[in-house]
C-alpha cells in the first residue's frame, strides 16, 4: 500500500473510532469522512459499506484486547488480570461506539475465542498465585468486561470515573477468598448461547 493510501487507511479508521465512540454508529459515513478530512469516494474505496468499516474497527479492537491479554500473561507474579482490566477498559473506552458489535458478530468468531482462551490463561494464573479467589471463572471475567462495557456506554466516551470505580470493585470482588458466592458459575455454553443470541444494533445511514 501507498504511503498516501496508508495515511488515509489511518485517518479514517481514526475518525470512524471517535465518531461513533461521541455518536453512535448511527452516524452517517458522510460525517465519518468529514471528520477524517478525505473525500466519501476515499472511504469507498477501502470499504464496501459502512458494515464494513465497523467490522474493520471490531477487529482492531479485539485485536487489540487479545495483545493486551497476552502482554500481562507474561506477569511473573500472577497479578496480569488485574493490569489487563486496567488497559482493556482504556481501550474499550476508545470504541465506546462500537462495544455492542465485539461479541455478536460472526466475522470476529476465531478473534473473540482467542480472546476467551487469553483470559483463561490470566485466571489459571491468578489462581495459582493466590491472587483471586479459587473459584473465579474465565466467564466472570467476560460478564465481568460487558458489565465495564455497559457501564462505559451509559457513562460516555468523556468519563472515566463512572467505569474505573465500577472496575474497582469488581476486582475487589474477585481478590476476596472469604465471601460466600451461592449461585453456581456460568457454563461455558451458557455464556456462548448469551453471545449468538445477543441482538446486533444496525448500522445502516
Amino acid at each position: 500500500m501507498r504511503a498516501d493510501a496508508e495515511a488515509n487507511l489511518e485517518r479514517i479508521i481514526d475518525a470512524a473510532r471517535s465518531t461513533f465512540a461521541r455518536d453512535g454508529l448511527q452516524v452517517s459515513i458522510e460525517v465519518v469522512a468529514e471528520n477524517a478530512g478525505v473525500g466519501l469516494g476515499t472511504i469507498y474505496r477501502r470499504f464496501e459499506n459502512k458494515e464494513a468499516l465497523v467490522l474493520e474497527l471490531v477487529r482492531r479492537l479485539l485485536g487489540e484486547v487479545i495483545a493486551i491479554a497476552q502482554h500481562h500473561e507474561r506477569d511473573p507474579v500472577g497479578r496480569g488480570l488485574f493490569g489487563y482490566f486496567d488497559e482493556v477498559g482504556r481501550v474499550l473506552q476508545a470504541n465506546r461506539g462500537t462495544l455492542s458489535r465485539i461479541w455478536s458478530s460472526p466475522a470476529t468468531t476465531e478473534l473473540v475465542a482467542a480472546s476467551r482462551l487469553s483470559q483463561t490463561r490470566l485466571v489459571t494464573a491468578a489462581i495459582d498465585a493466590g491472587t483471586v479467589r479459587p473459584d473465579l471463572t474465565p466467564e466472570d471475567v467476560a460478564i465481568a468486561l460487558w458489565s465495564i462495557a455497559g457501564v462505559i456506554d451509559v457513562a460516555g466516551v468523556d468519563d472515566s470515573i463512572a467505569w474505573k470505580r465500577h472496575t474497582a470493585f469488581l476486582l475487589a470482588g474477585f481478590t476476596n477468598l472469604t465471601a460466600e458466592v451461592k449461585s453456581r458459575p456460568l457454563r461455558s455454553r451458557e455464556l456462548e448461547d448469551i453471545i449468538r443470541e445477543s441482538p446486533s444494533p444496525s448500522t445502516e445511514r
